[in-house]
Parts: structure tokens; sequence; C-alpha cells
């Protein structure tokens, strides 16, 4: 295409296609120097100018370490191939032989076997090899889907059976608790005041009526409910472990010691440990990853980083529109004056181990924050990710990864790779 074109006038041909505004700019800036030069030369400065140090390197270990994971197998090929496309005239890019042998080397488990006895030829070009491997996976995922149907149908098939019998097993009739007269007010108020199951009619359970595992009691052996069954039934709040803490965190005026009132409960803490992730980033300005602790919090309403964390990774800093300002918890404000911020910067942290990454983010750079990175309602919800407090859990909902406890061996879980455009 445009082989009539003279050397001299392809840069002021290409320059045309330039959609993204920034290119634009730094090519204006420049256009003398640029349209004098051959196209070789303007390449080479155009890599100089937005590419990264070492972003070769980089990317070539990207492609190397991408493996199939969960991934159809011909998407899968077509984004490693995509990607080793980027470093073409490139001393990391990869020959065909050298990239069937990066997709035999990291294919999924599922896949290894099927691929070892077709015995495929050694001389199949790239093309015919990734056709060939296609239709082996195919057959596996058609496996896959038809082994998941009929799991399905035999667990409805189930579901009905048991649905049926609990059906059958409600309407039998029980003469003994046919028998058994209702509950007298007395009663009623017994069962109420000591947090009872009007059907089983026992004193202090974790369970209401209609969900009552016990039944309702023989009526032969019934007896009227009194309160000294009552006061038999309450336990024991000095040999209930989940008490003890209540001693140490409710103030003595609240309850008497030795009190048995049945307004005793469990008080929660005074405070929680943080939830604090251990991740990886990276900028122009560093050769290599830089480990922070960042702190998630999902009560706050925005992704903060600290301003000497930006300056040291060398992150391109972006004007905000509009600036944010926010309030502290502890402000008077009637003598302080709000905070305000008016810069923020890109970013993609990731795991220690690299399992995962995150979507690309907008973090606002904050002076003197008290924590390298703050990670508040946008990270959680641009990635999914869902906190279970009780268990310290921080769970990507469509790949099940954990952040705060990663598996010891290496999940498949798929990987955003941030551009580097991005980043700079």
């Amino acid at each position: 295409m445009h082989k009539g074109i003279d050397t001299d006038d392809q840069v002021k041909m290409i320059v045309f296609g330039m959609l993204d505004p920034h290119l634009h700019t730094w090519y204006l800036a420049q256009r003398a120097i640029l349209d004098a030069g051959m196209f070789d030369a303007y390449m080479t400065a155009l890599k100089d100018a937005w590419l990264g140090t070492h972003w070769d390197t980089k990317l070539c270990r990207k492609v190397l370490g991408l493996q199939q994971g969960n991934h159809a197998f011909y998407e899968w090929a077509l984004e490693l191939q995509n990607q080793n496309t980027l470093l073409y005239g490139n001393t990391a890019h990869l020959s065909d032989a050298q990239l069937r042998n990066q997709l035999e080397a990291n294919i999924c488990d599922e896949l290894t076997i099927p691929v070892l006895r077709a015995q495929l030829a050694g001389d199949l070009s790239l093309k015919k090899w990734i056709e060939e491997v296609k239709h082996l996976d195919d057959k596996h995922l058609e496996d896959l889907a038809s082994h998941k149907k009929i799991a399905e149908e035999l667990y409805k098939s189930s579901k009905r059976t048991t649905s049926s019998n609990k059906t059958s097993s409600s309407k039998t009739y029980n003469p003994s608790s046919s028998r058994l007269g209702t509950l007298t007010e007395a009663e009623h108020n017994l069962l109420m005041k000591h947090k009872g199951c009007f059907k089983c009619r026992k004193f202090y359970v974790l369970h209401q009526s209609k969900e009552c595992p016990d039944g309702m009691p023989e009526a032969s052996s019934y007896k009227t409910l009194m309160e000294s069954d009552a006061i038999a039934a309450k336990p024991k709040t000095k040999t209930v472990a989940a008490v003890r803490p209540m001693g140490a965190v409710m103030p003595s005026s609240v309850l008497d010691d030795g009190s048995d009132s049945e307004d005793d409960m469990c008080v929660a803490p005074f405070e929680t440990a943080h939830i604090v992730w251990p991740c990886l980033l990276t900028g122009p300005s560093s050769n290599s990853f830089e480990r922070v602790d960042a702190l998630i919090d999902h009560g706050s309403h925005l992704v903060l980083i600290d301003k000497n964390i930006v300056n040291k990774l060398g992150l391109r800093k972006r004007k905000l529109h509009a600036k944010i300002e926010a309030n502290s918890a502890f402000m008077d404000n009637s003598s302080s004056s709000p905070f305000s911020f008016s810069e923020y910067v890109l970013l993609s942290p990731s795991s220690i181990n690299h399992d995962w990454t995150s979507h690309t983010i907008r973090a606002i750079v904050a002076p003197r924050l008290a924590v390298p990175l703050l990670l508040g309602g946008p990270f959680l919800s641009h990635n999914c990710l869902v906190i279970d407090h009780d268990c310290r859990t921080c769970i990507v909902k469509d790949s099940n990864y954990d952040l705060l406890n990663p598996p010891e061996h290496t999940p498949r879980v798929k990987v955003h790779i941030p551009s580097r455009h991005d980043l700079l």
C-alpha cells in the first residue's frame, strides 16, 4: 500500500493517521526535524519518546509468561501472537518455531495429553499447527459441555426427588402431634420472654418456629411449661467463652458482675486490623517493580497515592478537570480548610507474585498521605472485588482469586496487561 510515496514524504503521510492528541502535539512540536528525516528515524524518535526504558524486555517477559489457563486455545494463541507482533523488528521477537514451542509449553493440562497423542508433524507451519490443536481443543470443550449438561440434569432430577419426598413426608399424619394441645397464654409469654420456639416449645434456642428442626413434642410426655423450666434451660453465662471479651470492653456501669440479665450479649471490639494488600507498582523511572503496602478501604470514595511514590516512580501527573476537596473526619470546619487535590496518575497495581494485575485506575495525588497507596471504592468496583471482613478476604468475583490470601501454586488467572502509554 502507498508504494509510490517518495521516502521524503512518508513521515508527512503517516502523521495524518495520528488519532491520539498527545502524539499529534508531540509531532507538531518538532515537525520540521521529523519531516526532514527518514521514516526509520521518525520511528526511532517515536519509540524513544513514548516507550519506557526496557519496554521490549518487559513485553517479552509478559509474552513468555502468558499461559492458556481457562481460555479457549485459539483465543489464547491469537493473544500471544498479537503481543509478539509488537516486538517485530526487535531481537526479543519470537520466530514461528519459538512461538510454537512457547504455545506447547503453556497449554492447559487438559490439552497436553491430546496434543501429545496426536503426534503432530514437526514441519507443520505455525498456522497449520494452531488449527490442528484448535480442533483438539474444540472437541475437549464439547466433551466438557456435554458432561456439564448431564450433571445439571442429574442435579435437577435429584432435587425434584428430594422435594417430592419432603412434600409426601410433610403430609404424613402424626397422631401424637395432632393430640398436643395449643399453647396457653402463660406458656406463650414464657417462650417470648426466654427466647423459645413455639413449635418444639424449648427455651433459649437459636431458631424460630418456621425453621424448627426438632418438631412438635410428644403429647404423651409433654408437661405444661413453668418458670422453673425456663430458668433451668437458661445458659450459664460464666461457662460461655464468647461472653468473656464482653467484660473487657463493657464498663461495669452497664452490666453488674455476675448479672444473668436476658440482655447479655457479645459486643464487637473497638477496632479491627486494617486490610493491607502488599502489591507492586512500576513506572518510567523504575527499572523494576516497587513494593508498597496498600490500604484497602471500601469506605473511601477515592483512590489516593502519596506524592513521594509518584515522584519516585516517575508517573505522569495529569490535571483534574475540576479540583476535588475532602474533609478530615476530625477536622474543625470552623477553623480549618478542606484538603484540595488537583492532579492524578494512572496505575495498575499487581500482586507480589504477578498472579493478578488490576485494571487501570485513576489515583489522586495526595501530599503527605499517611499510607503509600489507599485503594478505595473505584479500585474495588472496577476490578469486581468483594471483601469479607469476617474471613479477611478480598476476592475477584470472575476468577475467585483472593488478593489477601494468594494460593501457593500459580493460579490460572486472567492477567490484565496495562499499556505503556497508560503509565507514561
